[in-house]
């Protein structure tokens, strides 16, 4: 049990420590050896500890304990994040030298990792919940870290749609995200509240046995989803997590890829053979799967018009959250047909987390490089880089290429059986409609990749001084391309793939993306510029997010301080209650006229009146 709260606690440990020295250097390093201690003991853990369930009482009168769930998802999970976070540290260590603000950064890294691993070994609600509100505080301090909000921070352009500003500042982005998030937050506490009141306990194995749980009813689930809904910014939560690339690109490559956002799609997973107990299941999985198809196609059509490379990137990661939630969903649904089936459906919607962040790292750390290196965020500002990035070129290749499911490339692997749940589902409720979906998803996948490299690569304005990155920066995300291929070979040669509908539009898509940008650039259609512009703008959601929705806010807390603090508080407090006082003091003071009799007289009076009251009671 002590070696696996060390593997969650030691990155905590180095940050604190870190604190003492005001050396970038030693901060750098002690939270970086921090990391990678880390992920030895979570390797030593996955291959030497027995699974089960180990642990101390917390505060026994609300059911929280402090206890750790070691099986067949927690324990993969923490080798993957814990080696990502200790790649993305070493990335760190050059990326961030110089910078005007090391201490902060360098200890909510490792604030950022603890809270990500007592998430994924956590067996209690309340456990988990403590590094869930962790997580979501060290985002926001990460994606704000540049808190001057100079311009080339930003997320877009300085513009304005319809009034609305459509340009997003760290310290602006940063607020979005922990808004969203906390939104999310406030319903999930709420479910665990009542999974405790209705089954007396919140541990992850206490509520799979929990008799009393299956009247539970759907509305509850729906408000625990949200947390994940919110923290994996499905559809129409993904906004936050868009404009969350105004944080260092290291920053970027920690949420993005293994932590944070997989927080959520994680949860998912490992609560669904205990909703599929609850009446009420089947709607419930039916919403993860339909918000999920949803998400990776809004998603997607975004990364496919965004002009900022980490955009591109950003609208990716959103998709693929979406499939890992739809496969979740459809995985729920075909389990309440097939109930042995459900834990291999369910592991094939993990298996495409593991596929995801390991594309996904690498390319945040090796695009990060690129606008490092080339001085802009911006796609068509450079190009022809793998002249003078040869290394970053090749790694960006890879990673791209397993990240849009081309065979045999992990991506393309893990990415097919999490969709196989998604097309099962769809045969057996005979929901033919969202085939079409789902052939469209995976046309369009290749092509925005495909964009990118070509547009940043191969075409476009070479740049007279760019020069390959620093080793420690092309070391991690070399690797993790190298191992795109390597883990893709390894599940190639144990799983059998036959060519289907999907792996033809698959590669009809790749087939087009390389037309299109790799062998002849340069293709536009005036016919499609409303199209384009209306996913260039994502929809016009910021509208409503940051214009219709403060709007409505300011309107509201205006009404409030109107009506109800100046009119009807201030008005009873300030004006009312002296009026009352004040008039009766005016009847009070014409009693008082400095006449004896007459204050005799009210003495008589008032003694008569007193033993009239005698007699009657």
């Amino acid at each position: 049990m002590e070696v696996v709260f060390l593997a969650i606690f030691i990155p905590l440990l180095a940050s604190v420590i870190s604190l003492f020295s005001a050396s970038e250097k030693f901060k750098a390093w002690a939270v970086t050896t921090g990391t990678f201690l880390s992920a030895l003991l979570a390797t030593y853990i996955y291959f030497a500890v027995s699974p089960g369930v180990y642990g101390v009482a917390w505060i026994q009168s609300i059911g929280a304990e402090i206890k750790v769930r070691l099986n067949e998802y927690s324990l993969p999970m923490g080798v993957l994040v814990a080696w990502l976070v200790a790649a993305i540290s070493l990335y760190s260590v050059k990326y961030m030298e110089g910078d005007y603000r090391p201490g902060w950064y360098w200890f909510f890294f490792g604030f950022f990792a603890t809270s990500m691993m007592m998430v994924i070994y956590a067996d209690n609600l309340w456990f988990l919940l403590a590094g869930w509100e962790g997580v979501g505080l060290a985002s926001w301090a990460l994606i704000g870290h540049w808190y001057r909000d100079e311009y080339d921070k930003w997320v877009g352009r300085e513009e304005r749609v319809l009034g609305v500003p459509y340009w997003w500042t760290p310290s602006k982005a940063g607020l979005r995200a922990i808004l969203t998030v906390r939104f999310g937050d406030a319903f999930f506490l709420i479910a665990i509240a009542i999974f405790f009141i209705t089954a007396g306990t919140v541990s992850l194995k206490g509520l799979e046995n929990a008799e009393s749980l299956k009247a539970l009813g759907v509305i509850p689930l729906l408000f625990f989803a949200l947390g994940p809904f919110t923290k994996s910014a499905q559809f129409p939560f993904h906004e936050w997590l868009l404009t969350a690339m105004t944080g260092p690109t290291s920053v970027s490559a920690l949420i993005h890829a293994a932590t944070m956002v997989k927080a959520g799609v994680y949860v998912l997973i490992v609560t669904a053979p205990i909703f599929s107990l609850v009446s009420g299941a089947q709607l419930y999985f039916w919403i993860v799967m339909a918000i999920g198809v949803v998400t990776a196609l809004t998603a997607t059509l975004i990364a496919l018009s965004a002009m900022e490379f980490k955009l591109v990137l950003a609208g990716s990661t959103a998709a693929n959250l979406g499939i890992i939630a739809a496969a979740t969903g459809a995985a729920g649904l075909l389990g309440l047909h097939e109930e042995e089936a459900l834990s291999v459906l369910l592991f094939y919607a993990f298996l495409h987390i593991v596929g995801h962040a390991v594309s996904k790292a690498s390319l945040f750390m090796g695009f990060g490089t690129v606008i490092h290196e080339a001085g802009t965020r911006f796609i068509g500002d450079v190009g022809r880089l793998w002249r003078h990035m040869k290394i970053t070129a090749v790694a960006m290749a890879l990673s791209m290429l397993s990240l849009v499911g081309i065979p045999p490339f992990i991506g393309y692997i893990t990415k097919d059986l999490a969709l196989e749940n998604v097309f099962e589902a769809a045969h057996a409720y005979h929901f033919d409609l969202l085939l079409p979906v789902l052939y469209l998803l995976l046309f369009i996948t290749p092509i925005y990749g495909l964009r990118l490299l070509g547009l940043t690569f191969i075409h476009g304005k070479e740049p007279e001084e760019v020069h390959e990155a620093h080793p420690l920066m092309w070391l991690p995300y070399t690797a993790l391309a190298v191992a795109t291929i390597a883990l893709g070979g390894y599940f190639a040669a144990v799983v059998k793939f036959p060519v289907t509908e999907a792996l033809l539009a698959l590669l009809a898509g790749f087939l087009t993306g390389f037309v299109l940008y790799i062998w002849l650039p340069g293709f536009k259609s005036e016919f499609l510029r409303p199209l384009w512009e209306v996913l260039y703008r994502r929809f016009y959601l910021p509208i409503l997010y940051d214009g219709v929705f403060p709007s409505l806010f300011t309107w509201l807390a205006k009404f409030i301080y109107v009506v109800f603090d100046k009119g009807l508080f201030d008005g009873l407090y300030h004006n009312v209650l002296p009026g009352v006082f004040e008039s009766v003091s005016n009847w009070a003071r014409r009693l008082i006229t400095g006449n004896l009799s007459l204050y005799v007289l009210y003495g008589i009076v008032g003694i008569l009146v007193t033993l009239l009251l005698l007699v009657l009671i």
